[in-house]
């Protein structure tokens, strides 16, 4: 909640900080103020019409009131927008709030490990995760449900794990890119095993490469088993996957790249989810994303 109160204040003002976001709308607005007042005063000294003056002095609240009102418009910062692919029936869109909050989305993408744990005891799944938050949403008290779901679609799929053991025990370890889908109260969840993690879950060996495997597999997931539909996708690997080379601007880049470019359409509409914090810690910058999709979309 409180994350929320201040994207808002930032949509607004286009800072975090309160007395600094304060601070600039009373400058701009003093600013249009006072030079809709300057003009009137010229007029009357170079031109002799006064007239726009003296309706100035007799409406100075309503200026005032214009004049902070054109602030807070020039001000604002537009966290939230969509574009459609030319050519081709499908929308991009971008959006600041939480992935499971994208109340529009009905497929979601959730990176994981290779050996597709579900385990959150000392944080071998983070809670400020994609997969943590899903599982606290969903299955805060049944993962065990999650984890058969999970073990029948790779099950389905015929993909064979190899054996392993981690400090929870006996594991199976899958390829980077494999694709669990589970369906769960009418939405679609597509696992993806982004990176490799040690023995205690901490990711090993990252490497850029797994962001553009894990893409193309969860695509070749959803056109083999899933649905043209909503899909959502955070920011994979930039966050608790640790890949060095992944920073938020080229995963975002890479996202984009891999729907237009699909031969086949895969979705109708593409959620890429900002995480709040990545957003308010000015870890992404919204015009750049915005005029690299404008491009993508236009000439693909």
């Amino acid at each position: 909640m409180i994350n929320q109160i201040k994207i808002f204040w930032k949509s607004l003002t286009g800072e975090v900080n309160t007395l600094k976001a304060v601070w600039k709308l009373i400058c701009t607005g003093i600013a249009y103020i006072s030079s809709f007042f300057s003009v009137a005063v010229l007029l009357n000294d170079l031109a002799e019409w006064g007239k726009l003056e003296a309706w100035t002095k007799g409406h100075w609240q309503m200026i005032v009131v214009v004049g902070f009102l054109t602030s807070w418009i020039r001000n604002r910062k537009r966290i939230n927008f969509c574009r459609i692919v030319s050519n081709r029936d499908m929308q991009i869109a971008i959006s600041v709030k939480d992935i499971f909050s994208n109340r529009t989305a009905n497929s979601f993408v959730i990176p994981t490990n290779t050996f597709f744990r579900t385990k959150m005891d000392n944080e071998y799944i983070s809670p400020q995760s994609v997969q943590g938050r899903f599982q606290l949403k969903y299955f805060k008290k049944h993962v065990q449900d999650l984890d058969k779901m999970i073990c029948e679609s790779l099950k389905g799929q015929g993909v064979v794990g190899k054996d392993t053991i981690d400090c929870f025990g006996p594991v199976k370890k899958y390829p980077i890119g494999t694709v669990a889908k589970v369906d769960y109260k009418r939405k679609h969840f597509y696992f993806v095993a982004i990176n490799d993690v040690n023995k205690y879950g901490k990711p090993m060996e990252q490497t850029i490469k797994n962001i553009a495997l894990s893409l193309s597999a969860v695509v070749g997931a959803i056109l083999k088993m899933g649905h043209c539909d909503t899909l959502c996708v955070p920011l994979i690997g930039s966050g608790r996957a640790a890949i060095q080379e992944a920073t938020k601007d080229i995963v975002y880049q890479k996202i984009v790249d891999c729907f237009i470019q699909s031969k086949n359409k895969v979705v109708g509409k593409l959620i890429i989810s900002i995480n709040p914090k990545d957003y308010l810690d000015g870890e992404v910058d919204l015009k750049r994303m915005e005029n690299y999709l404008d491009y993508k979309c236009e000439f693909g």
